[in-house]
């Protein structure tokens, strides 16, 4: 198995909101993986371990404590929910989540190492394509400041 997921591949949604994990994917993810709202309009999937690893970064020492953290826990953990297969291999994305990411038909999973970002297509092409030559002259002007 290899260590990290990697690279990008694109899907099309069913009619019921339903979608197959790329096969490049689907043994780095696991048998069990979890979705959630992820940051600038996309969505997190995340294979068990490193949705344990989120969940007990997340949980409070006190669960009736009034603090943020118990209040980001409660506003993410409300909207997320596991992907569970159907006989055919796919896996339905709750509207509540397309919604949030703008998801309508076509979509694009981003490997980021650990876990999956979940893209609406033509927000991943306009932002992020290295295909778009203006978005990879951008990329690569960002890197000199880190000195690569």
């Amino acid at each position: 198995m290899a260590k990290y997921m990697l690279g990008n591949a694109r899907h099309q949604l069913d009619d019921k909101g339903r979608v197959r994990i790329p096969a490049k994917f689907k043994e780095g993810l696991g048998a069990v993986s979890y979705i959630l709202p992820g940051r600038d309009g996309c969505l997190f999937v995340f294979p068990e371990n490193e949705f344990d690893t989120l969940i007990d970064s997340l949980s409070p020492a006190n669960i009736y404590a009034n603090d943020e953290k118990n209040e980001l826990a409660t506003m993410l953990m409300a909207a997320g929910s596991s992907l569970d297969e159907d006989a055919q291999g796919r896996v339905r994305i709750a509207p509540e989540l397309l919604k949030v990411a703008d998801i309508k038909k076509d979509i694009v999973f981003v490997g980021k190492g650990k876990f999956l970002e979940v893209w609406a297509a033509e927000k991943w092409d306009s932002n992020y394509s290295v295909l778009n030559p203006a978005n990879l002259n951008r990329i690569i002007e960002r890197l000199k400041h880190f000195g690569v």
